[in-house]
């Protein structure tokens, strides 16, 4: 570090003194600076005995002497002079020359191109200073460098200092014909302008005359020839990176004299190159004082000292007022920074909201009006990335703005409009609109919500409201109906017990007769839609029910009328009971079967199935469903199906596409639609071109279990008094597991939550967990297992779901647990998965 330090200083201290006291750039800087230190790098051997093989001191003596080049004009390194070899490499091989043994003769040229020339055609064999290039490696080897120099310009007085060749590669520059460094620049900078020149002195005679721009030489050569002729008219401008790393070079047709003269380099000592360094510093550029140039230019010094003091006078002025300006700019970003982050944070809670939200810019024209911001909600919902909104327009969205209900009021409020998704599709919205204005600019910000399930909501109440009004009127009207058919029904009976078989009146007595039934019947059916399914029930098994029906003879009646319609039943054997009016649940199953009938042309299939299902979720979202056990009543036909028009009305009193009074009341529908909801069930309908599917659901009951248990074949399912642990957050789910294990002889322990359970089995060692899937609020089935065998390692497990195999139920059965029993499930099922379980 301090070399370098050394370093810059004398370079940068020559160069002031250049330009204060006129005294150019001395090779005394060149020797302690850059020479110095280079030489100081290479290895010294001290120990002179026995420096040369056998094989090279043969040949030195066989040699004789040796022959040598060298530039006859490159002072202070060397030159001839009187026909002698002067200069910093001329004492070198002073040295050399003693440890050689043999002398070291002289070729004299007039020009280094000259010297090149005689070392191609082996004139001599040696160059005493010289640099390895791509061309000289052909007939010239180089030994380590014994001097390092850097390489400098000089131009005229008048020029800048520059710190890079690159800058000055357009100029016209001097380099010196046959010299080593500008074939490496040449190389270097493809682009540079080098004009090549005899001589130091010659190159720098252009420069001062103008007709190039600037001289590249070595700083001990370039320096020392201004020192003698161009002190007042040049100087060194830069000094660069490239350095001319000076060694022998040797004819490379007897390579031992490079390893001869790599051993005499190295054999050099810092002593002898510091003495020659000594000697060319004392005794070639050692300069007096000039005070008379000094008081020459000491006015321009002490203006440019008063200068320099106002400069930085003036600076520390300008320092205080910026340094106080940088304080206001500080408070101000750290105000616009706090305002920042609160944009920031209302930018992320308006993406963030819930609520789909729209920024419009408005504009006269609607087209022209263009939607500004959209938060993740309003983009998810409409089906649109951000960016492709921010390209459309609101017209492009609500689909009734127009023209001509463009612009709307400049006020904030709220209206019921429609929407259309990116696919096309429309749906309604709720818009709450605020309007404001902002540097004369109007803008929107809208919510909106989508109310496509209100609205199927308002439809149902408005249907049930306009069914109540019509049940009304029809109980109404059936009451007084009744009363004037006891007689139509009643009195044709009796007269045809008086006649005579063969009575011309039999007849049409027989046919007001079966019109007062149908009557009769049509009565009934609005009183079922006036006041409901009757409010006895009784817990009914709905296979039962339908058994009874397929064998009646209103179905025998119906079937004969449809000879071509195969129906089918998958009932299935195990279905849960339903607590039901059995002439109203009878009604529907006739109704439906004979809707399903007609709806076929010539022929097709009628299918009727029964199931136990597990609801978790509304099966219609527009109808409430509490979780739970139902029992499912499937119908589906092969017909043409019910048009989309017709399907929102067929639960309507009196709304039929049959025959009104001969193919029906009109009201089989609506009947079979009360006495669902007065059972607390949901229909659902589904209809295509493939046919229609009727699905009815009723809450089951586990009424009269325990007779039924009774009354069934129990062999192989009962147990031993096992401890069982049953996990459900359903309390009615836990009544009925309990009641059905515990008639089976087992020891039954409930929990309603996970946690309830893992603080059971810290306290009690069980066989068997009876394990609900999806439990609320709390851990669910899985989490809570996992923790379970924590406690209780070798714990069994039966899962237990309304649901079909998932995930968490893959995971529980992979840390061990047992079978999948669905919900609902019968006395058999769980009889036997516990048995499995637990053998």
């Amino acid at each position: 570090m301090f070399l370098q330090f050394r370093k810059i200083c004398n370079l940068y201290g020559l160069l002031l003194l250049f330009l204060v006291f006129g005294v150019p750039c001395s090779a005394e800087a060149l020797v302690t600076g850059d020479i110095g230190e280079s030489i100081n790098q290479k290895k010294v051997t001290t120990d002179h005995g026995g420096m040369f093989t056998e094989e090279e001191q043969i040949f030195l003596s066989t040699k004789k002497q040796i022959t040598m080049c060298v530039d006859p004009d490159w002072m202070p390194l060397e030159k001839i002079e009187n026909g002698q070899h002067v200069g910093m490499s001329a004492d070198y091989f002073t040295l050399i020359e003693e440890k050689l043994g043999i002398p070291v003769v002289l070729v004299p040229t007039q020009t280094w191109s000259e010297s090149i020339e005689y070392a191609k055609t082996r004139k001599c064999d040696i160059f005493s200073l010289a640099m390895a290039t791509p061309e000289r490696l052909t007939y010239m080897d180089f030994t380590v460098p014994y001097l390092s120099i850097p390489l400098v310009l000089a131009t005229r007085n008048t020029e800048r200092f520059i710190a890079d060749l690159t800058s000055v590669q357009d100029e016209l520059l001097g380099v010196v014909k046959g010299y080593a460094f500008g074939e490496l620049l040449r190389s270097k900078y493809p682009e540079m302008q080098i004009v090549d020149v005899a001589s130091v002195d010659e190159g720098l005679r252009l420069v001062n005359r103008g007709k190039i721009y600037g001289f590249i030489g070595t700083l001990a050569t370039v320096s020392s020839t201004i020192q003698k002729g161009f002190s007042d008219e040049l100087k060194i401008v830069g000094k660069f990176d490239e350095r001319w790393e000076l060694g022998v070079a040797t004819r490379n047709d007897q390579p031992i004299l490079l390893s001869i003269f790599n051993k005499v380099i190295n054999s050099l000592d810092k002593r002898e190159h510091q003495q020659i360094l000594n000697r060319w510093i004392s005794v070639k550029y050692e300069k007096s004082f000039d005070y008379r140039l000094f008081w020459r230019i000491f006015p321009f010094i002490a203006i440019g000292v008063l200068f320099l003091l106002f400069r930085y006078y003036t600076l520390g002025k300008y320092n205080r007022e910026l340094k106080e300006q940088n304080i206001e700019i500080l408070r101000q970003g750290a105000l616009l920074k706090k305002t920042e982050e609160k944009l920031l944070l209302t930018q992320y809670a308006v993406d963030s909201c819930a609520y789909p939200i729209i920024w419009t810019k408005n504009a006269p024209l609607l087209e022209d009006t263009r939607i500004i911001h959209v938060n993740n909600a309003a983009a998810n919902i409409l089906g649109y990335s951000k960016t492709e909104l921010l390209s459309l327009g609101i017209h492009n969205i609500d689909v009734n703005i127009t023209e001509a209900n463009w612009p709307p009021a400049k006020k904030s409020y709220s209206v019921r409009t429609n929407y259309r998704r990116k696919d096309g599709s429309l749906f309604p919205v709720e818009l709450y609109l605020s309007y404001f204005e902002y540097q004369g600019q109007s803008y929107y910000f809208a919510f909106f919500t989508d109310i496509s399930i209100q609205k199927k909501m308002e439809d149902q109440l408005h249907r049930s409201l306009k069914m109540e009004a019509v049940g009304m009127m029809a109980g109404g009207v059936a009451h007084d109906l009744n009363n004037i058919l006891s007689g139509i029904v009643s009195y044709p009976e009796l007269l045809l017990l008086k006649l005579p078989p063969d009575s011309e009146l039999r007849k049409p007595l027989q046919l007001i007769e079966d019109s007062g039934k149908r009557a009769a019947a049509m009565v009934a059916d609005m009183l079922t839609v006036a006041r409901g399914a009757a409010a006895v029930r009784e817990p009914e098994n709905l296979n039962s029910l339908i058994e009874s029906y397929f064998n009646s003879p209103e179905y025998k009646e119906l079937l004969s009328h449809h000879e071509g319609v195969v129906c089918e039943r998958e009932l299935e054997p195990d279905l849960l009971n339903i607590s039901c009016s059995a002439v109203h649940i009878r009604k529907c199953i006739m109704n439906l079967v004979a809707n399903a009938m007609e709806s076929l042309e010539d022929d097709g299939v009628v299918k009727v199935t029964t199931c136990n299902v597990y609801i978790d979720k509304p099966v219609a979202k527009e109808q409430y469903m509490a979780k739970g056990e139902y029992v499912k009543f499937t119908i589906a036909d092969t017909g043409k199906g019910i048009s989309e028009s017709d399907l929102k009305h067929i639960f309507e009193p009196f709304y039929t596409k049959k025959d009104m009074g001969r193919s029906g009341t009109g009201l089989g529908l609506t009947v079979v639609w009360n006495s669902v909801q007065d059972h607390n069930g949901v229909i659902t309908v589904e209809s295509n071109s493939s046919g229609t599917t009727f699905s009815l659901y009723f809450p089951a009951t586990r009424e009269n279990l325990l007779e039924q248990i009774e009354s069934m074949d129990l062999e192989g399912l009962v147990g031993d008094g096992e401890h069982i642990l049953i996990v459900d957050d359903e309390p009615l789910q836990l009544h009925i597991a309990q009641q059905m294990l515990s008639a089976l002889g087992y020891r039954i322990f409930t929990a309603s939550s996970g946690e309830e359970a893992i603080q059971h089995l810290k306290e009690n060692r069980v066989d068997l967990m009876l394990l609900d899937m999806i439990m609320e609020p709390g851990i669910n089935g899985y989490e809570t297992f996992l923790r379970s065998i924590e406690i209780q390692a070798d714990l069994k497990a039966i899962v237990v779901s309304g649901f079909s195999e998932n995930n968490e139920v893959y995971k529980a059965q992979a840390l061990g647990a047992g079978v999948l029993v669905r919900k609902p499930y019968g006395m058999q099922q769980i009889g036997k998965a516990v048995r499995q379980a637990l053998a």
